[in-house]
C-alpha cells in the first residue's frame, strides 16, 4: 500500500485534502459509488493519510 502512496504526484508539504483527492483518483468509478465498498474506501483513505503523516514527521524530524 505504501507504493500506492508514492505513485500520485503529491509532496510531503501538500495538505490532507490533496492526499485524499489523489487517492480517490486511484479508485475506479464503481468502487467510488458502490455503498458496499464504503468501509474499504474509508480504510484506504485513512491508510494513505497515515503514510502522509509519517512522511511529514520524517521531514520535520530530519529537517529535510
Amino acid at each position: 500500500m505504501y507504493g500506492t502512496y508514492l505513485r500520485p504526484d503529491i509532496t510531503v508539504h501538500d495538505g490532507w485534502q490533496a492526499v485524499v483527492r489523489a487517492a480517490s483518483r486511484k479508485l475506479t468509478r464503481r468502487t467510488l459509488r458502490d455503498p458496499k465498498h464504503r468501509a474499504a474506501r474509508k480504510a484506504f483513505y485513512r491508510q494513505m493519510l497515515d503514510y502522509h503523516r509519517q512522511a511529514q514527521e520524517i521531514v520535520t524530524t530530519w529537517r529535510l
